[in-house]
């Protein structure tokens, strides 16, 4: 009788145990992408010509107001048609009311709402009862063609009757080439450009500015990492594996319990 060679499970047992330290390699490579891409997309590198934000705007001192959030992109750089901000997702506790978005003010969509420069303006306005808060996302292009001054939105809150200021702030910049006054936020279109709010307003409405969809990218790759541990509680030998290890006892004229 050929007696089992002892080498057989030993290689098996190394062939698992190669299988088994080659996984952490992965799993390493796995949630250092994951990290870049959460990274890249907070950053804001994913999107190389635009930025995106979250605007949340604290209009308790303004409770019951009837109100116009008045978002205009003005040109200054002489490149019509060079710049856009989208606004989507406008959600209060008050009421919302009618607006304006036209081709003829630079303004397409409905909702998201898209302004440009093309017209050397874009304008979108929307009417709404204040509540205690306002929130919207914001994205916006950062290009400048060098020429002047780089393209400018501005956000101003105005009473919807007669299209005054509600709110004075400390954005005001009247002889500026692209002027302004009394925003609650600017954005100065070139490269690197990030949202400026308002520090100081009367009266207060704190202005609070994150990044919209970073939570759910952390939320997806804390779930994707878990499933990673769980499956690493429980590693298994590759079909291919397996078969070539089984096919190896077969020749080796071990005899079966009973033999």
């Amino acid at each position: 009788m050929i007696h089992p060679n002892p080498n057989h499970s030993r290689i098996a047992a190394g062939e698992r145990l190669a299988v088994v330290k080659r996984r952490p390699r992965t799993r390493t490579r796995f949630a250092a992408t994951l990290a870049a891409l959460a990274s890249a997309f907070i950053l804001g590198g994913i999107h190389h010509n635009a930025h995106a934000v979250l605007v949340n705007l604290d209009t308790t001192a303004l409770d019951g107001t009837s109100a116009r959030l008045d978002f205009a992109l003005l040109d200054g750089d002489g490149d019509l048609g060079n710049n856009t901000v989208t606004i989507r997702s406008i959600v209060t506790n008050g009421t919302l009311g009618g607006l304006d978005c036209s081709v003829g003010v630079g303004c397409t969509g409905g909702p998201p709402f898209t302004i440009s420069d093309a017209f050397g303006l874009g304008q979108f306005l929307q009417d709404l009862t204040l509540g205690t808060k306002v929130s919207f996302d914001l994205s916006f292009t950062t290009r400048f063609s060098g020429n002047g001054a780089p393209d400018r939105l501005s956000l101003m809150l105005l009473d919807s009757g007669s299209n005054l200021t509600l709110v004075h702030t400390n954005l005001d910049f009247s002889s500026d080439p692209v002027p302004v006054q009394d925003a609650l936020l600017i954005v100065d279109h070139a490269p690197g450009a990030q949202i400026r709010f308002a520090t100081v307003s009367s009266p207060a409405l704190p202005i609070a500015v994150s990044e919209p969809g970073a939570g759910a990218l952390f939320s997806l790759g804390l779930a994707l990492i878990g499933g990673q541990r769980i499956r690493r509680r429980h590693p298994c030998v590759p079909h291919r594996t397996g078969a070539a290890a089984q096919a190896r006892l077969s020749t080796s004229t071990h005899p079966h319990p009973g033999e």
